[in-house]
């Protein structure tokens, strides 16, 4: 408690009793205050912060007991510590005291000694009491800090989530060309990116990446990676130095230069998975590059069949000087390629059991007749029926791209 002399209430309509009890604890360095009867220190109680409590048992128009009765039922915001003085010895005097909210017991006629005891083993408990009040204060301080920090961090991830959203493309429609997507991010923002654009009007360039990760620190290179990889930035600066001309050799190049580019010397986990490739809109030429991102899916829309593609390759930023091979294969007329972030296939159930390639695979071949739109739809209403909720573990991400030539 406060180094403030406590006050104690003596309540007695004994005039007699309430000197004595009142020079003693005037002795002991106590503020005293003083009611002849139980209804003139229940007003006390009431107008004045008090928190012990030294009461006669019977007395005119309140009892002691009565008045125990009536501080416990009004719930005070402070604990109020009650002493009742009695003539009685009995036991079930004590449990009528007890039950009534008393704390302790004096029996009159009252010892010096045996007082001053009783008083400090009450100022002990109150002294627990409101150190235990001092310490949920300053827990609800701290809690409405982490609170107000919290609201403010909410509301900058969101802002973020708002920004690496508006970062994607539209779903894309050219003459041979279909692209539409699903994304969801796990946790407001996400390490997971794509996009794709045409650069010379005969090809559609793609990519999707898996930062290591997840929130914040995976976002925050999924953003440099779009700003270094936007428009064909990256691929454009390899052209500029692909001599030969060899437009297979474009993918495992870009993919190369991000390697060396994007080695971290500080957090060896600070690595991205990665899909680069072209798909050239006059043939359906399919070129890409694998760096340990999951291996895509090729729809062959005429027997609704599908193939898992490329064996991985290796993650970019762990090693440098890595090289890269491109895959190159033709689609057929109404074939599609996904791509996806292993979000996709590891989204587990309420039994552990993880989505996997082979349920994927067999849920795109039953959507082969439905639009792209519709199939990302169908794939992210599976995954949160599978999953039993929206709050994936993991980013969420599958890209869709149909190739369908004009006759």
């Amino acid at each position: 408690m406060s180094k403030e002399r406590m006050r104690i209430l003596v309540v007695d309509d004994d005039p007699s009793v309430l000197r004595i009890v009142a020079a003693m604890l005037g002795r002991w360095n106590y503020d005293v205050i003083l009611a002849g009867d139980g209804l003139e220190a229940w007003d006390i109680l009431e107008r004045e912060d008090i928190r012990f409590v030294i009461s006669d048992w019977m007395m005119p128009g309140l009892t002691g007991p009565e008045l125990c009765r009536r501080v416990r039922a009004a719930d005070f915001a402070k604990y109020i510590y009650l002493i009742l003085l009695t003539g009685r010895e009995d036991k079930m005097s004590l449990v009528e005291g007890m039950e009534a909210g008393a704390d302790d017991f004096l029996v009159k006629p009252v010892h010096r000694q045996e007082l001053r005891v009783r008083i400090r083993a009450g100022e002990r408990i109150l002294r627990l009491e409101w150190q235990l009040e001092e310490r949920n204060r300053h827990l609800s301080a701290i809690n409405q800090t982490l609170t107000d920090a919290y609201a403010t961090i909410r509301h900058d991830l969101e802002s973020a989530a708002a920004m690496q959203k508006a970062l994607l493309p539209p779903p894309l429609r050219l003459p041979e060309i279909t692209v539409d997507w699903l994304f969801q991010p796990s946790a407001f923002v996400a390490g997971d990116m794509f996009d794709y654009f045409v650069l010379d009007g005969e090809h559609l360039s793609f990519y999707q990446l898996d930062v290591a990760g997840h929130g914040v620190p995976a976002a925050l290179l999924s953003f440099t990676l779009h700003q270094v990889l936007a428009q064909g930035a990256e691929e454009q600066r390899v052209r500029r130095r692909n001599t030969d001309r060899d437009a297979a050799a474009v993918p495992p190049q870009v993919v190369a230069e991000l390697n060396q580019r994007f080695q971290s010397g500080i957090d060896p986990l600070l690595y991205f998975t990665l899909i680069y490739g072209h798909l050239d809109g006059r043939s359906g030429r399919v070129t890409l590059t694998q760096a340990g991102h999951p291996r895509p899916i090729w729809l062959h829309r005429a027997d609704r069949r599908t193939e898992l593609i490329g064996g991985g390759g290796f993650p970019v930023g762990m090693l440098p000087e890595l090289e890269y091979d491109a895959i190159t294969f033709d689609l057929a007329p109404g074939d599609r390629l996904f791509l996806y972030s292993d979000g996709v296939t590891e989204c587990a159930n309420a039994q552990a059991e993880l989505f996997a390639e082979t349920r994927l695979m067999a849920l795109l071949a039953a959507t082969a007749d439905l639009p792209v739109a519709a199939v990302a739809e169908r794939v992210g209403q599976a995954l949160q029926e599978w999953q039993g909720d929206e709050n994936h573990q993991d980013d969420i991400t599958l890209l869709i791209l149909e190739w369908e030539p004009h006759a």
